[in-house]
């Protein structure tokens, strides 16, 4: 009899102990460090390689802004769906992301990038609007479109900061 309750101890101390190591953990294993160290490997430095990608196309952009018809063209066969893809790239880890301050981050990046869509969507807009031949309804149409693209812009601004001050908070946190 003693032998069957020193098991059940034995079997009841190894379930607690891999309750309690389970437990620490973020749910399915992952520790927030590690998924932090993952996320910037396969999230922060992709998504920022990319977005340098989407700077140099916007300098590519701005050069040709002159040629009206031309940088409407590029902003909406180049840039625009080079934006989206990028956006699914972070969609993609928003589903395998476990931690939530990690899920947060990465939510506002979802969220800078559907601004940034967004905004070259309205700029490809103002474009059109000044293809000639340019009436003077175009005009001032093209003036309320060019209010929303700056809106979107200090939205982009404001999301940007968050995202940093995010990353700086979980590099202070989880960073090595």
């Amino acid at each position: 009899m003693k032998k069957e309750w020193a098991l059940v101890k034995l079997m009841l101390f190894v379930m607690i102990f891999l309750a309690a190591c389970t437990g620490s953990e973020s749910g399915n294993g992952i520790e927030p460090a590690d998924e932090f160290e993952t996320y910037k490997t396969e999230g922060i430095e992709p998504l920022y390689e990319r977005s340098l990608k989407l700077a140099e196309m916007s300098g590519h952009f701005n050069s040709m802004i002159a040629e009206t018809e031309n940088a409407r063209t590029y902003i909406i066969d180049e840039m625009i769906p080079y934006a989206e893809e990028t956006k699914e790239l972070a969609e993609n880890l928003q589903d395998e992301l476990v931690t939530k301050e990690i899920q947060d981050v990465n939510k506002v990046t979802n969220e800078q990038l559907d601004l940034m869509i967004q905004s070259f969507n309205k700029q490809a807009e103002f474009l059109e609007l000044h293809i000639p031949p340019v009436s003077d309804g175009s005009y001032a149409k093209s003036e309320e479109v060019y209010a929303e693209v700056m809106e979107l812009q200090e939205q982009i601004d404001e999301k940007t900061a968050e995202s940093n001050k995010k990353v700086e908070d979980l590099e202070s946190e989880y960073g090595s």
